[in-house]
């Protein structure tokens, strides 16, 4: 059960990471990581956990806040160094349940993206374009038994 619980949490990030993506490009004009009301994310993720599985200990919403916490202090303490195109993409604060995570989550991810491109790592091959200009995952082929 505990590894379903990780599975949809897992689910849960990435689609909030996409949607962030896809949603309107924030202000940018702010020189400060913006502050939202964690609490609010973090007592809906406790809930959702809760739900999913048998009556929890109740350390989940501490769990969520430590880790919130956590990850806003890394916001702030590397916000400089962050490029201005990933703070309008990534800095969602009016998307469904913001979270110092999923932004700090993105601002890594386009990291590991740009370095990858500048190495000559990232092949199209790999992760094509659709017509909309978005990268898809390959394909994968069945396996005959």
């Amino acid at each position: 059960m505990r590894r379903l619980q990780a599975v949809i949490r897992s689910a849960l990030t990435m689609t909030a990471v996409v949607l962030g993506y896809a949603c309107v490009v924030a202000d940018t004009a702010r020189a400060q990581v913006p502050t939202v009301n964690i609490r609010e994310t973090c007592e809906a993720a406790a809930k959702v956990s809760v739900s999913l599985s048998s009556p929890g200990t109740g350390g989940d919403l501490d769990i969520c806040m430590k880790g919130e916490t956590d990850a806003q202090q890394q916001l702030t303490k590397n916000w400089s160094t962050f490029q201005a195109s990933d703070r309008a993409g990534c800095i969602q604060t009016g998307v469904y349940l913001p979270s110092y995570i999923e932004w700090l989550t993105c601002f890594e991810m386009n990291k590991v993206v740009r370095e990858m491109r500048q190495k000559g790592q990232f092949s199209e091959d790999v992760l094509a374009r659709d017509k909309r200009g978005y990268y898809t995952l390959p394909t994968l082929k069945r396996v005959s038994d």
